[in-house]
Order: structure tokens, then sequence, then C-alpha cells
């Protein structure tokens, strides 16, 4: 008889660690080419077993060219089957970017998208509508693609789990890039009520590569690791001393580690009036125990550096 009331609980204690090591669907959206953050954020999803990246859409301006950039990578990882979009090139409102694409020299002139041009909005809608399961969406960029793919489809929410963010600032003054550039669209994306998890600059700042860390990745001899060092001299320039902040990849990070972020619950207004510079862009936090967001306000950085270099100085992990 014993063994009749054990078997059953067996089968559940299986059935269960079997579904907390299941990798949960992601998507990803990224403007990935002018700040280094973007191309490590892609390199730690892809290097997370947690996770199973369905496909990669870029934002903004020279998009084939951002697009080459995240091919490149996903071929230096071995990943070649996740698909490649090229997504919004225009802000909602139309502002343009400024940022300079300067990591595209890492690739042979004239790069573009192997096999042709995809188009990033339907890629999304067309992964999340056929994946049996919730799809969570990983957004590190300005939210363009990701509202034009809410306002798309009204019913589309539904098969998704939940949006990470890095986008905003909470608990000072100030704007951040991802805002400020699509205002308009990250309202849209705080508002819609699905789960979100965001961070901004109030704990990404707090989780900057030291100068030690930096030699760890020049002492690698791994072909993915050398890569991202030549994104990242091309993103310093002639400040050579500057070192890497990881913004982008503590929304990888929190999505596979959450008690790295302490977090307050509640809502986002995002301020769609007021003067740019000044106002206009900036993301307020309500405190509300049954609001959709979730703001991290405190960081444990010394294990975000920690987390991420274990895993992007560890080979390319196999599917």
């Amino acid at each position: 008889m014993l063994l009749h009331r054990t078997l059953p609980c067996l089968v559940f204690t299986a059935m269960t660690a079997l579904a907390a090591v299941r990798p949960a669907p992601v998507v990803l959206d990224t403007d990935i080419g002018d700040d280094i953050d973007d191309a490590l954020a892609l390199s730690l999803a892809l290097q997370s077993p947690e996770l199973k990246v369905l496909a990669v859409s870029t934002v903004l301006q020279h998009g084939d060219e951002r697009a080459a950039l995240v091919e490149k990578i996903l071929e230096l990882y071995g990943r070649t089957d996740i698909p490649v979009g090229v997504g919004a090139e225009q802000t909602l409102m139309g502002a343009p970017s400024n940022a300079v694409v300067i990591q595209t020299k890492a690739l042979p002139p004239g790069s573009r998208v192997k096999g042709g041009r995809v188009n990033g909005i339907e890629l999304l809608l067309d992964t999340i509508r056929k994946s049996p399961e919730k799809v969570s969406i990983l957004a590190y960029g300005p939210l363009t693609n990701i509202a034009l793919l809410l306002r798309s489809d009204a019913t589309i929410r539904e098969k998704i789990e939940r949006i990470v963010l890095m986008n905003g600032v909470f608990f000072r003054p100030g704007l951040e890039y991802n805002t400020k550039m699509e205002v308009e669209a990250s309202a849209i994306v705080y508002a819609s009520g699905i789960p979100i998890k965001t961070v901004g600059l109030d704990v990404t700042m707090q989780c900057r590569l030291s100068e030690a860390d930096m030699r760890r990745l020049e002492d690698s001899k791994l072909d993915t690791v050398r890569f991202l060092l030549q994104l990242i001299r091309l993103w310093q320039g002639a400040n050579t001393g500057m070192r890497p902040i990881l913004h982008d990849p503590l929304a990888i990070a929190v999505a596979v580690k959450p008690d790295l972020v302490y977090t307050q619950t509640g809502r986002v207004q995002v301020e769609t009036h007021g003067t740019p510079e000044e106002t206009y862009g900036m993301t307020i936090f309500h405190k509300d125990p049954s609001g959709n967001v979730e703001v991290a306000n405190e960081v444990s950085s010394a294990k975000v550096v920690d987390f991420f270099l274990s895993r992007i100085l560890a080979p390319p992990r196999e599917r």
C-alpha cells in the first residue's frame, strides 16, 4: 500500500522538476548596434538555458545593418535557427535617432540579412501566435515594435506571459534613452495591463564592468568573446578606458534570476506632454499592490556582474 501512495507523489515531483527546468519561450526586441549593451544582452540570452529564444527583432533606423549584426552573433553561438526580423525604423511620431550604428563596422562591408528582409513586427506576431505556450517579450530598446504589436491585434495579449523591459528611471529625476526615444509607445506598453517587469537607470547604472572584469574578457580565447570585445572596442572609440554598463543585460538577467533585484509593484505613467529634455518622457511610478508593473528599486550588482561573466565566458552552449 505504501508504494501505491508513494508513486503518485514521485510522478508529481518529477513533473514539477521537469516544469522547473523547461526553458521559457521568449522573443527579443533590440536596437543593437550603437550602445554595446544590446549585443551583450543578446549573448547572455543565448547563453541562458532557462530561455528558449524564438525570434529576434530590431528597432530604429539602419534595420538591415542591425539585423545583420544580430545574425552574426547568432552564427557565432550556433543559433542560426533563430529567425531575425527588421522592425520599425521610425518611431510612432517619426522622431529620428541620432545614434550611430558603429558596431556594424565589425561586419563585412554591405552586410545585409541573409535570405532577405523579414518584417520584424509580423515575425513577432506570427511567432507569438504559433507558440503552444505563452511567450514572454524581452524588450531593451525603444518600444515602437511592441506598441505596434499590441495595437495591431487586440487578442495577442492573451498569448503574452509578461514583458520584461530596460526602460525608464523611477526613483530619481531624469530621462532614460529608450523611453525618451519612444515616449508614446512606452506609454502604450506600460498601460497595456500585461504583467511587466522593468529595470531602469536607477539600478542598471550600478552594474558596470570593472577593469578586472575587462581583463577576464580579454584573456578569453573563445570566438564569441573575441567578437564581443571587437564590438566593445568599436563602441569605446578613442575612449579606451570606458567600460560597459550592463543596462540591457540586466533585463535578461532578471528574466532568468528574479532575485537579482528587489521590486515594488504599481503602475507606471509616462509623461507624454511637457518639453523635451525636461518632463516629456519621464516615467512616474505609482505604488499600487494591484498594479501590473514590477519596478526594480534595488540590485545586487556584484551578483549581476558575476552571473553575466559566468555565462559569457563559457563556451557556446548546446541546444
